[in-house]
């Protein structure tokens, strides 16, 4: 046989290369196509879902998290193992700009948040690098109001009082609701309240309760439920007012929002009300596939509706359940961006954001 020259051999490697590149091709083609005409099932069958908890260990977020994590597995189609990841940091936002940003958009990552992670994106937008609008929203299992409370022994103990005497309230930083409420509030209703914040969370908060370093914070119904039932149940607090939805755990507090009347007043309130109405949110990155989303907001409403599960919570969290659809928390997420830049703007002036 004659050699080729080194053209011919030449072509002869570029015919080769352009055939294997054609066969590659079609073989991600397909690849790709079986994974498109994937159902929902067959997908979870062979995947793991991950759920990323915008929070450290222990407490409201990462234990009721874990619950619904463990009746997921019973009701998404293909039942997939579901990991449980916590990834604390900035109130959930770390969390929620990863989701957004780097994981795989099919379905196999979820994330569950603290609630203020959409009020978040408006009032802190360089740190917020994700659009509530394009996240896929699942549901919420737990809404919970949150009021200002304080010991009954306090100086001020009702509304009236509280415009006369001062009381001094912990708080976080000045992202966090426990800042913003009474911030908030002292502005609207000309209230006294002196906010000492630098504490770590609320569990510090309520032991410097404890040694009279403060008289109370702004802290959802529900960690007193979790941790201080004790207090409830022995009438030990006192609530000022409330934000968010009704909870006969207030004990017949006035709601902010009944307290003023102007307009722009009102807009305030529900600005801070954002996270209270969303609660806890499960949810995807943007673009999981229809089908598969579908899936698990199915499942997801199949868990609320499971009565082991409504007493998992109750036993843990001591809290009752109040879920909140995927569609539901679709409309808050749209409406609560579409707030006007001008309250926005009051707002973060009003807190010195």
């Amino acid at each position: 046989m004659a050699k080729m020259n080194r053209f011919e051999t030449a072509l002869g490697f570029t015919r080769l290369g352009i055939a294997l590149v054609r066969g590659l091709s079609v073989v991600l083609l397909c690849s790709g196509s079986n994974a498109a005409a994937q159902s929902a099932a067959e997908f979870y069958e062979d995947h793991p879902l991950t759920l990323l908890v915008g929070s450290a260990p222990g407490g409201v977020t990462d234990t009721s998290a874990r619950i619904i994590a463990s009746y997921l597995e019973e009701y998404i189609p293909g039942q997939p193992t579901v990991i449980v990841q916590n990834m604390p940091g900035g109130g959930s936002v770390t969390m929620a700009n990863h989701l957004y940003r780097s994981v795989a958009r099919d379905g196999s990552v979820l994330g569950y948040s603290l609630p203020a992670v959409v009020l978040a994106q408006l009032m802190e937008p360089n740190r917020a690098k994700y659009d509530g609008r394009e996240l896929s929203w699942i549901g919420s299992a737990i809404t919970a109001a949150n009021s200002i409370t304080v010991l009954v022994d306090s100086p001020a103990t009702t509304v009236a009082d509280a415009r006369e005497t001062e009381i001094i309230i912990g708080a976080t930083g000045r992202g966090s609701l426990l800042y913003q409420l009474p911030a908030i509030a002292r502005e609207l209703l000309d209230l006294r309240l002196r906010i000492i914040t630098g504490y770590q969370g609320s569990a510090e908060i309520a032991l410097a309760m404890e040694r009279g370093e403060v008289h109370g914070q702004a802290s959802g119904m529900d960690y007193w439920s979790l941790s201080r039932p004790d207090w409830l149940a022995q009438k030990r607090l006192s609530h000022l007012l409330y934000i968010g939805p009704e909870d006969e755990r207030t004990d017949g507090a006035p709601h902010l929002g009944d307290l003023v009347s102007t307009p722009q007043d009102k807009a305030l309130v529900a600005l801070l009300e954002i996270g209270p109405n969303m609660g806890w949110p499960l949810f995807g990155p943007p673009d999981v596939p229809p089908d598969r989303l579908a899936a698990l907001r199915q499942a997801f409403d199949d868990v609320m509706s499971d009565e082991g599960f409504s007493e998992a919570i109750l036993d843990a969290m001591r809290a009752p359940l109040r879920p909140t659809t995927g569609a539901e928390l679709t409309a808050i997420a749209t409406s609560a961006l579409d707030t006007p830049d001008a309250v926005v703007s009051e707002a973060k002036e009003l807190l010195g954001l």
